[in-house]
Formats: structure tokens, C-alpha cells, sequence
């Protein structure tokens, strides 16, 4: 019968290797930057994507409205048939083309923005867990360069993927207990 094989810190070369191991070591090591700012970007970019399609959209069909095109308006299938010489010189695109190229583009924001929910609901570290792992990678673990482990130090971004966060407080309280 095999034993248990638990990596070893010293078994990791210096650097992210390491930080990994260590932070894998403790589920509440696992503190990681959640980018809200960037998921804020990236969604306001999309949302504006698709306000510019909805904008094209209302246009096409108060354009059909005006010019007496009814029909189009009224059946999805009778618009999908259009002949071409009956589209307005104005359009890059049928109408049918843009809802393909809208609905792409929805699904893709909700997708991001689903994450960004998400991402946003997991718990923030606790001040004991934030400072291990600050420590460590300051001094333990600080073989890293400069840059790449800033990070550590945009605390209001950073999320832990520790469960249960709701009895944190008696779990310091102890380890302050038993030191």
C-alpha cells in the first residue's frame, strides 16, 4: 500500500513554482486578484457594442416603417426572403444578418457578465489570511521579481476561493488561543 505523497515546498524551484505549491498548501493560501476593473471595462465595451447594434436595429425598422415595408415588420419569414433590390442602399447588413451578429454579441456579454457576478460574490481574504500570504511572498517566498508579484498588493481585488468564510472569526480566535 502506497503513502500519501505531500509536495514539499523545498521540492518547488523559487519562484511561481513555489508561490503555487504554497499557496495550494492551505485553502486559505488561495487568494487570487479578481480583475474587477478590467471585467468593468470589458463590459462597459461590449455594452456599448451592442447599444450601437440595437441603435442600427431600431433604425432598419422605423427606416421599413417609413418607407411603407410593412411586411418585413410583420413576418420574420417574409424579411429572412427578402430580395435584395427590396434592402435599402443604407444598410451594410440585412436585418437578419445584424440579429445573428446581435445575438453573438449578447450571449457574449452575458457570459462575461455572469463571470463578473460571480467573481464578484466570492468572499474577500481575511485580514490573518492576506497577511500569511503577504509574508511569504515578501520574505519566504520573495524570490519573485517586483512586478509580477504586485499583485499581492491590490488587497481590495483580490478574492479567496476559501468556503465558508462565515466562522473565520472563531477560527483566528483559536489559533490566537493556542499560540
Amino acid at each position: 500500500m502506497g503513502t500519501t505523497a505531500i509536495p514539499k515546498l523545498e521540492e518547488f524551484s523559487e519562484g511561481f513554482p513555489r508561490l503555487s505549491c504554497f499557496l495550494d498548501s492551505d485553502e486559505s493560501f488561495m487568494l487570487f486578484k479578481r480583475f474587477g476593473i478590467v471585467f468593468s471595462r470589458l463590459l462597459l465595451n461590449k455594452q456599448d457594442e451592442i447599444r450601437k447594434m440595437e441603435d442600427e436595429l431600431r433604425g432598419m425598422d422605423r427606416m421599413d416603417k417609413a418607407l411603407g415595408n410593412q411586411e418585413y415588420l410583420l413576418s420574420r419569414d417574409q424579411d429572412v426572403k427578402r430580395e435584395p433590390s427590396s434592402i435599402p442602399a443604407c444598410w451594410s447588413q440585412t436585418r437578419p444578418q445584424l440579429l445573428e451578429k446581435l445575438e453573438t454579441k449578447i450571449l457574449e456579454y452575458s457570459e462575461l457578465l455572469l463571470k463578473a457576478h460571480q467573481l464578484k460574490a466570492l468572499e474577500k481574504p481575511s485580514a490573518r489570511d492576506y497577511r500569511s500570504v503577504l509574508h511569504y511572498m515578501e520574505n519566504d517566498g520573495g524570490q519573485m521579481y517586483e512586478e509580477e508579484m504586485s499583485w499581492i498588493y491590490d488587497k481590495e481585488d483580490l478574492v479567496s476561493l476559501r468556503p465558508g468564510r462565515e466562522h473565520a472569526w472563531l477560527d483566528g480566535m483559536l489559533e490566537r488561543l493556542l499560540k
